[in-house]
């Protein structure tokens, strides 16, 4: 992993000197359990744009574990994350699951079911996009931003059908493996020419993510 990126937030890209310096980690340090915690991505930021998603991350941190998609996301759900649930600072954390999530089953498998807030989903891939373009470009990301994955149901808008038209239309051929050293966590792969950076990401092998930094400037107008 690079250790002499720029001395500026990955965000906002505002100047930042050793006293006022903290790392971001890509994604957030939470989603990694001991012993899948080699060499993790950094990247600097100011104390805005490291200390204000806590609320975010953990939320992501259950809703994705939730999943179970490897054995990595399960344990750690079980072991850790559940268990840091019962401390009572987190009572309105678990009021706010209690009443916004579900479970069910579609074609004999069961589901969790969780409803987020407006732009929850987005802020939050936003965030771990930032990180990489800056990991990669090694300056902000100025363009607009877009997400999509098939974990994430909205309505009027088919993202199952998005997600599948997006990796059609880039060959595997033309993606580039990311820098990571946990891919039982999180693995990606990118895509980056003529200003267009997309990202393909997978936590804990099979949770899906997938976003799209357009160059600065491009509107959809």
């Amino acid at each position: 992993m690079k250790n002499k990126l720029p001395k500026i937030c990955y965000w906002c890209g505002c100047p930042l000197t050793e006293e006022l310096a903290s790392k971001e980690h890509v994604p957030p340090f939470a989603f990694f359990p001991k012993g899948h915690r080699n060499n993790l991505m950094t990247v600097p930021a100011c104390e805005k744009h490291n200390n204000s998603f806590s609320e975010l991350d953990e939320k992501f941190q259950f809703f994705i574990k939730a999943l179970k998609t490897n054995s990595v996301a399960k344990k750690d759900l079980e072991d850790r994350v559940l268990r840091g649930l019962q401390r009572k600072e987190k009572q309105s954390f678990i009021q706010d699951l209690e009443k916004n999530s579900r479970s069910g089953t579609i074609y004999g498998k069961s589901h969790f079911f969780l409803s987020l807030k407006e732009n929850e989903a987005e802020m939050f891939i936003e965030k771990i996009v930032r990180g990489i373009y800056f990991y990669h470009h090694e300056k902000p990301a100025k363009g607009i931003i877009h997400s999509v994955s098939k974990r994430i149901v909205y309505e009027g808008f088919n993202t199952i059908a998005a997600v599948d038209f997006l990796k059609e239309d880039l060959h595997p051929v033309l993606l580039k493996k990311g820098e990571y050293n946990n891919p039982e966590v999180f693995r990606y792969k990118y895509f980056a020419a003529q200003g267009l950076f997309t990202i393909f990401m997978d936590f804990y092998e099979h949770a899906e993510f997938i976003g799209i930094v357009y160059p600065e400037g491009f509107t959809f107008d």
